[in-house]
């Protein structure tokens, strides 16, 4: 059986040139791989990670059998559907071929944690449930939930958390450019309006909360793709605060060389222009930007294993291997049940001033939005203070 680190070096590698879904691509595993594949895991161990609304992801243990190499299943999680009441539960076939047809395409593959389609048994389906309940009982959050794991397909996907030589960072992109039906004159991006918004509901809930925290003050993602490289750094130290200065100057520089935010951003504005959230908010395309605006971006820095002390020595064996930046949460979006989601929440904001900084909440909501440190900037007016550790007026 091919190892599953072969199969992840594999679909990471960009598509052939001139590539078209029309054309297909070679499975990454064969049927018969993936049989035994499904028969390895029904021997498997698993230990509950995470979940949101509609998945559940776990880590996994191989049996001890000499025909199953050692650590098969490291740097690999296992991704499944949960069954909810009252919850649209998710195609993952449907999924598969939409990151395969749309996002492999327009991002690249090679940016994009990869995932492979597996069955998974009742045996295996009943294990993941029980093990599911008990870390749920443990942390006090089992009280009213009915959510199983049923038979049938699951994804077996990369692990880009962290591990032995590498630190690990996982943040949101977001919206890369301003919102095209934002007002004019606004002085908050569609990242920060909503979050004000979002903030504002949180205190009123939250009476006793801190009106501003850093905490809850909102990174910017207009500031990841600024010309000025200072504004660059300040939304880094922010996305990475326990990180050194020299890490956060080589993610700087792995995000630019890259150029995977800017595909991002290009695809963001391309797939919404104009009025798309409400003239066709059922086009493919629309769909993709706005599944782009809320994927998560995974990050792998290289970090010494050298028990040396010579600094240099240690930098330099840094260097030498890559910074890993993939995306995922690439889901694509049920678009007849969000479009009215999303068209009311844009009409909340701008009715609400949350654009344009004039919402009602008193106290005012504070924000670092770069528009506002653009103001700012040719205004000769003062930086905002999360910038000014690096923008000098």
């Amino acid at each position: 059986m091919k190892p599953l680190k072969a199969v992840w070096e594999e679909l990471s590698q960009p598509l052939p040139p001139g590539w078209t879904a029309a054309a297909g691509i070679e499975p990454a595993m064969t049927p018969d791989e993936l049989f035994e594949l499904r028969c390895t895991l029904e021997r498997s161990q698993f230990v509950h990670l995470a979940e949101g609304r509609a998945n559940a992801v776990f880590s996994i243990r191989e049996p001890r059998d000499p025909s199953v190499p050692r650590g098969f299943f490291q740097g690999t999680l296992l991704r499944v559907p949960k069954a909810t009441p009252d919850v649209t539960p998710c195609d993952y076939e449907a999924l598969q071929d939409f990151q395969e047809q749309y996002v492999d395409v327009f991002v690249g593959r090679q940016h994009i944690v990869p995932q492979v389609l597996v069955e998974i048994s009742q045996t295996v389906a009943n294990t993941l449930t029980a093990k599911r309940a008990a870390a749920l009982r443990a942390k006090g959050a089992a009280k009213g939930d009915r959510s199983v794991i049923k038979a049938g397909l699951a994804m077996l996907v990369e692990d880009m958390g962290s591990a032995p030589g590498y630190k690990a960072l996982e943040f949101k992109p977001k919206w890369l450019a301003q919102a095209p039906m934002a007002p004019a004159d606004a002085t908050r991006c569609r990242t920060c309006a909503r979050e004000a918004l979002r903030n504002a509901k949180l205190r009123d809930v939250e009476k006793n909360a801190p009106t501003t925290t850093t905490a809850t003050t909102p990174i910017c993602p207009l500031g990841l793709l600024h010309p000025n490289p200072d504004v660059v750094m300040s939304t880094v130290d922010r996305l990475a605060p326990r990180w050194t200065e020299r890490e956060r100057a080589r993610l700087a520089a792995a995000l630019r060389d890259s150029g995977v935010l800017e595909r991002l951003r290009e695809l963001q504005v391309e797939g919404d222009a104009g009025d798309a959230l409400f003239a066709h908010p059922d086009d493919a395309r629309f769909g993709l930007s706005m599944t782009l605006r809320d994927c998560s971006c995974f990050v792998r820095m290289p970090t010494s294993t050298s028990t040396g002390d010579d600094e240099k020595e240690v930098e330099d064996e840094d260097d030498r291997r890559p910074v890993v930046i993939k995306l995922a949460d690439v889901d694509k979006k049920n678009w007849r049940e969000k479009r009215g989601y999303w068209q009311r929440g844009h009409t909340e904001l701008v009715a609400g001033g949350w654009y344009r900084g004039q919402e009602s909440a008193d106290p005012a909501v504070e924000t670092a939005c770069v528009l506002r440190l653009d103001l700012c900037l040719a205004r000769g007016l003062d930086i905002p203070p999360p910038f000014r550790a690096r923008v000098k007026a």
